[in-house]
């Protein structure tokens, strides 16, 4: 999947879907709506793609912890601990749309709080994983952050980044059903590529050498957590073998963020063409990864097959980069029952 990336990059920006035509004039049955009606629809909108990204984060988050956990002798190289939970925050957004933070995700805190701590609106925990650092110092979702560090949280993806990267231990101040907490967190060594939902329409995942990006239309067609967990597996093979690019952060994964999207990161990544040798590599390591983060990969080459339906030519067909569906489905599955006779030895 990896080889369509620079082609993403470079269309994603200019493709517009089926009749979203603009058009300079005005048409006679324009005229009775008023700018407050399309500025509520837009809100309405805008409130929806927020909401699907964070079920969608924190979908593949709950997925991708046990796997960047228990693959981290795979990614020895990182600067930066882990601690198991994903934020949302305003400055996440993009500048025209942080207004909707706090109706979306901010609206059950008191003004009160909004002036002690010096803030217009302040970050939430949207996810925690289960046996992660932050569960076992009893974080959850929905705690609200007042404090990182005892730093107010103006700038806060800034300072989260400093605090992964300069101390396994996490102070954060919280506010919890109008109490105000402290929690200190003692963070990991793990795989630190980051796992996050992109708005596309079409079923498809992407790796640029630090994050991974499942496409909102990859998440629903697939319908087990085995087949997302393959799917986060396949992408992180490629930043583990193909990029190697060590920099990554669990502070930088963008829960809400619907503008983020695959980057070059270096001339090195921009001359990294895909082959179907590093295709069938990222397959068959990808079981491999997502195998040893505890699934049992049961019926998943499903997905594949589903996938067939977007692109029947596949099935059959292989093409320089990509062997047929079919192929591919069978490596897999012969690779899966050869980890699982191993793991009965």
């Amino acid at each position: 999947m990896r080889f369509l990336l620079l082609i993403f990059i470079i269309l994603s920006s200019t493709l517009n879907i089926g009749c979203s035509v603009k058009s300079s004039k005005k048409s006679d049955f324009l005229m009775n709506v008023s700018q407050l009606d399309e500025e509520e629809e837009i809100y309405l909108q805008k409130k929806i793609l927020i909401n699907e990204m964070l079920f969608s984060s924190k979908t593949l988050h709950q997925i991708s912890w046990p796997i960047l956990k228990n693959n981290k002798d795979k990614c020895s190289k990182t600067n930066s601990y882990s601690f198991g939970i994903l934020f949302a925050s305003a400055e996440d957004l993009p500048k025209k749309d942080r207004k909707y933070f706090q109706p979306i995700l901010n609206d059950n805190i008191s003004p009160v709080y909004l002036k002690r701590y010096n803030t217009e609106n302040l970050p939430v925990i949207v996810s925690v994983a289960k046996n992660s650092p932050a569960y076992k110092s009893n974080i959850i979702e929905g705690d609200i952050v007042l404090k990182i560090n005892n730093l107010e949280v103006k700038g806060f993806r800034k300072k989260l980044r400093s605090a992964y990267s300069s101390s396994s231990l996490l102070t954060l101040t919280l506010l919890r059903n109008n109490r105000v907490l402290e929690k200190k967190i003692n963070g990991i060594i793990a795989c630190n590529y980051n796992i996050q939902p992109i708005p596309s329409a079409a079923p498809n995942a992407y790796a640029d050498g630090e994050k991974v990006y499942i496409t909102l239309a990859a998440i629903k067609l697939a319908r087990t957590v085995d087949e997302l967990a393959f799917l986060i597996g396949h992408e992180l093979a490629h930043n583990i073998f193909h990029y190697k690019y060590f920099h990554g952060s669990e502070a930088n994964t963008m829960t809400i963020n619907y503008m983020d999207a695959p980057k070059i990161k270096n001339l090195n990544s921009f001359f990294l063409v895909s082959t179907q040798k590093k295709e069938t590599e990222a397959d068959l390591k990808g079981v491999e990864i997502a195998f040893k983060g505890g699934f049992a990969l049961n019926n998943v080459n499903d997905y594949w097959r589903r996938l067939s339906v977007f692109n029947p030519s596949l099935i059959s067909s292989s093409s320089a980069n990509y062997k047929s569906n079919a192929l591919r489905a069978i490596l897999i599955s012969k690779k899966l029952k050869e980890l699982r006779n191993n793991a009965e030895e």
